[in-house]
């Protein structure tokens, strides 16, 4: 699997990817920015992105309502400081399929994915 991460903490990023690539074994790329996250997204297919919910230059949310458009199947997660239900409620909304309220831990993480992994199987049918 691929795995966009796009994230403005350095060592929120490089955490994540440790974590994908060493116990997942997912091919894992990053970004800092919606810039280069766009980049990637154009150029490679991924499986699962994860993306913040503020980036430098733009809205990790609105980025990620914009590709799961164009890709409804794409296992999506909004990773996010703001854990009140409006929000959550937008997410979803969007077709998001996971919301990550920081700080997290990594079990969390395995368990939004393994659940947008079983929404795929399920839309497959």
């Amino acid at each position: 699997m691929k795995v966009l991460i796009i994230e403005k903490d350095k060592t929120v990023r490089q955490s994540l990817s440790y974590f994908m690539e060493h116990y997942k074994k997912y091919e894992v790329f990053l970004a800092g920015s919606k810039k280069e996250g766009a980049f990637l997204f154009e150029t490679i297919p991924f499986d699962i992105i994860l993306c913040g919910d503020h980036l430098p230059d733009g809205n990790g949310l609105d980025m990620l309502s914009g590709w799961m458009r164009r890709n409804p199947s794409l296992i999506s997660i909004l990773m996010t400081t703001h854990g009140d239900e409006l929000s959550k409620e937008e997410v979803m909304r969007v077709g998001i399929r996971g919301y990550l309220e920081k700080p997290f831990d990594l079990k969390k993480l395995e368990e939004v994915i393994g659940l947008g992994n079983q929404i795929l199987k399920e839309e497959r049918r």
